[in-house]
């Protein structure tokens, strides 16, 4: 028989939810308790902070989405070159399935807290450098089946530069527009980001 969740898990399980729903600043550690069924100073038996409660919480997030990531790259590896590109595309894209420790880390990124710009930036850039390593592996092997010439190394920075700025100016694109719109202007980009990546192929 599972034991139920533990106290610290319940109380992350909680924070997870205000904090996304209401931000860092707006989510509070008795609220939180409330929640929990519990008086605020418990909390300090299981996170010495606030702050440290969403450090964790970031922590926590970033794991389960680094590991749907490698199973992503390990389940499209028979597919097509440009397929297994846009379902990586995709999984950055695709906005309507996200869970709510994925839609936390979201809103994060879109805004941070203030006084922890510095240690999240960092932690997401080193997320984002294990990201970059799957997409360099499927354009290194389109290069080795043949689908795209040799690039340079500036061509394959540039290439990995656009693919992140498309992908961020969808999360605010999805903010903004319907589903139908968000849809069809997510398949412009693809289409555009496709382009630019042959094309940059062949001058290469």
């Amino acid at each position: 028989m599972r034991a139920g969740p533990t106290t610290a898990e319940r109380i992350k399980l909680s924070a997870l939810t205000m904090f996304t729903e209401l931000g860092y600043e707006g989510a509070s550690l008795s609220n939180i308790a409330k929640a929990v069924g519990i008086k605020t100073p418990s909390i300090y038996a299981h996170f010495e902070s606030k702050e440290q409660l969403f450090l964790q919480l970031i922590e926590d997030v970033i794991s389960e989405e680094r590991e749907q990531y490698m199973a992503l790259l390990q389940e499209i590896q028979q597919e097509t070159i440009e397929r297994q590109l846009y379902q990586l595309f995709d999984f950055f894209t695709n906005f309507n399935h996200l869970s709510t420790g994925q839609t936390f880390l979201k809103r994060t990124m879109l805004v941070p807290p203030y006084h922890l710009r510095d240690q999240l930036r960092k932690d997401i850039m080193a997320y984002e450098l294990e990201l970059t390593e799957g997409i360099v592996s499927v354009l290194r092997r389109g290069v080795s089946e043949g689908v795209f010439p040799v690039f340079h190394t500036d061509d394959e920075e540039r290439l990995i530069a656009a693919f992140y700025v498309c992908a961020d100016g969808l999360l605010v694109e999805y903010q903004i527009y319907d589903e139908v719109l968000y849809g069809r202007r997510k398949q412009m980009i693809w289409q555009s980001l496709w382009q630019l990546w042959t094309m940059t192929a062949r001058e290469g």
